[in-house]
């Protein structure tokens, strides 16, 4: 019976009503218990405001006169003891007693402060049972509970006289009349739910057989659509979903004609995307041989002719480790990766199966050239070992000068200050490898290098430049001089960092020049481009080390580099800046013993030049 879709949805129906109508009647008790709880805060609130306590701390002040109280057994008692003077608080608590909310449930009474007992009661009389609240106001604390799970609710105020507790006023609800409310409401939400489940059941019965009876007729047709009968459906004029529904059914069956040529169509569009993948696509069959293979495919293997090879004997020939029968039993929605160098490619192969009619019925390979990713690895790696090769260095004097330092608490002061020396010349050394490592970072064409652009003139920033650094030059009597050959127009862009390239150029210059050397500056306009240019007559660079002078951390002369405090980075950056900031290029040409001589252009018009 419960199997049709119709009483499915009958019984979906049901339950869904009846699961809203349980939170709901949830809600509803929980409200009405928080609702008696926050009433009793409140009640306890007004009643027992400043100005009634005042009254209530004063009362108990009073000295005691006879009076009349109701024991245990409701004789009526006078007594003169020290505890039995309570009109006034009675006339207090009368009063407040509307803000109190004494009702059937809820009374107040007055206790004993040493022992605990009643001294009077509106409803009770004789010791009350002990609670945290009256453990609390016993010890002299005002205290009240009103816990959602707790079976009462009460309300404890200490009055003290002379530092000893002489009354306690206290306020119970013993929640009767919130059990009888929420039980009258369990019961008609109880109701309630049996006489709507059966009306949904009824309903939703009613409204499923609206719905499942068209889906039925419609299902029978679709048979006989699929039997190839286009005449079994007649096109409906209802605008409902059932009627949509057998119309599209009919717009397929006829589509259904033209299916094989739209097929046919797909076909070539596939070949021709597989030919123009910039993937290598290879395709065999579970024989082993190959049934498509695509331009890619042969320029990255560099094979002209593939068709006559065999899955693993080709595979093992270019060191894949891999064999038809690894791919076999694999699932279809898995991959096999290798990699493999191949001349001079780096090559990433995925191997995947594919089926027809749930079938393993091939092989499909695509090879992925990770050559670039592959040198951009190495580099990544070769500068990780550079950096710490570098810091290393001053890392491991600085610790053993410190450690020397350590081991000789005597030592004079000469020896002190020339090891800190040393110490503080390698952190110097550390700090300015760090600063051009972060200043290469920002200068990466990975990342958006901005600096607010400024107006440089380079004549005047060479000028400044060479009269500056001429004092370094005449320490080892070395000739440093500009020749400025013609106008050069003012440019916009980063003008620390033009400087810090020429400064750098300069500085290399001067360091691996002899004593009593040349250095001459030269600046032009030639054309749309300004040319800059460094000619010394130095040491020279050797011809291997050309190719590799604007690596990072690449010295020629590294025991030279170090004493003179570069960190291998100064042309690495400088490249960098003229290439990111200004469209330019650097070129260095030079000769062993003979000199070197730098190149710098950087485009006028790409740097707001005129």
């Amino acid at each position: 019976m419960f199997k049709s879709i119709r009483w499915k949805f009958a019984l979906i129906f049901t339950a869904l009503l009846i699961s809203s109508e349980i939170i709901l009647g949830a809600a509803v008790i929980i409200n009405t218990i928080n609702y008696f709880h926050k009433d009793f805060r409140t009640s306890i609130s007004e009643a027992f405001s400043e100005d009634v306590k005042q009254q209530l701390y004063a009362a108990a002040q009073t000295p005691a006169s006879p009076e009349e109280f109701v024991d245990e057994n409701n004789n009526i008692i006078i007594s003169s003891d020290a505890h039995s003077d309570i009109s006034a608080l009675r006339d207090i608590l009368n009063h407040a007693g509307s803000a109190i909310g004494i009702t059937r449930s809820r009374f107040y009474a007055i206790l004993d402060g040493t022992t605990g007992n009643v001294m009077y009661s509106t409803s009770q009389s004789g010791k009350l049972p002990t609670t945290a609240v009256l453990s609390n106001a016993l010890n002299g604390d005002e205290s009240i509970k009103s816990s959602f799970w707790s079976p009462f609710m009460d309300y404890a105020l200490p009055l003290k006289s002379n530092e000893n507790i002489k009354y306690i006023v206290y306020v119970k609800d013993t929640c009767d009349n919130q059990r009888a409310l929420v039980s009258q409401l369990a019961l008609i939400l109880l109701y309630a739910a049996l006489i709507s489940a059966a009306a949904a059941l009824i309903i939703g019965a009613l409204i499923a057989k609206l719905i499942t009876a068209p889906i039925k007729e419609l299902t029978a047709k679709a048979k006989k659509l699929a039997d190839g009968d286009l005449n079994a459906v007649k096109a409906s004029s209802s605008h409902d979903e059932i009627g949509e529904l057998t119309n599209s059914m009919l717009y397929l069956a006829h589509s259904r004609r033209g299916a094989n040529a739209a097929a046919k169509s797909e076909k070539l569009k596939v070949e021709t995307i597989l030919q123009n993948l910039s993937d290598g696509i290879l395709a065999f069959n579970m024989d082993g041989r190959v049934i498509h293979v695509n331009p890619e495919a042969q320029r990255l293997l560099q094979m002209k002719y593939l068709d006559d090879i065999n899955f693993d004997s080709f595979f093992k020939e270019i060191n894949a480790d891999i064999s038809l029968g690894d791919l076999v039993y694999m699932k279809p929605s898995g991959s096999i990766e290798r990699a493999i160098k191949l001349n001079d490619y780096f090559l990433q192969l995925n191997f995947a199966t594919f089926e027809v009619d749930n079938k393993v019925s091939g092989i499909i390979v695509i090879i992925h050239d990770i050559t670039r990713q592959e040198k951009l690895e190495q580099s990544r790696l070769d500068f990780v070992a550079n950096v710490s090769h570098e810091l290393r260095t001053p890392l491991t004097t600085i610790k053993s000068y410190s450690e020397t330092l350590a081991d000789m608490p005597e030592a004079d002061r000469e020896l002190r200050v020339r090891f800190l020396d040393v110490i503080a010349s390698e952190a110097d050394r550390m700090a300015n490898i760090i600063s051009d490592l972060l200043t290469l970072s920002a200068l990466s064409e990975n990342q958006n290098y901005f600096k607010p652009t400024e107006q440089i003139d380079v004549r005047k920033m060479l000028e400044s430049l060479v009269d500056r650094m001429s004092l370094q030059a005449k320490k080892k009597n070395q000739s440093l001089t500009y020749h400025p050959i013609n106008d050069i127009p003012v440019i916009k862009g980063d003008y620390g960092g033009l400087e810090r390239v020429f400064i750098n150029i300069i500085s290399n210059a001067l360091k691996y020049t002899r004593d009593g050397g040349t250095i001459e500056v030269f600046s032009s306009r030639v054309y749309s481009d300004i040319n800059i240019k460094v000619r010394d007559n130095g040491i020279g660079i050797p011809k291997d080390s050309l190719p590799h002078i604007f690596d990072r951390f690449y010295r020629v002369d590294r025991a030279r580099s170090r004493d003179t405090g570069g960190t291998g980075l100064g042309l690495a950056i400088a490249k960098q800046t003229l290439e990111s900031c200004f469209n330019g290029k650097i070129k260095i040409t030079s000769e062993p013993g003979t000199g070197t001589e730098v190149t710098i252009t950087i485009p006028v018009s790409a740097n707001g030049g005129k």
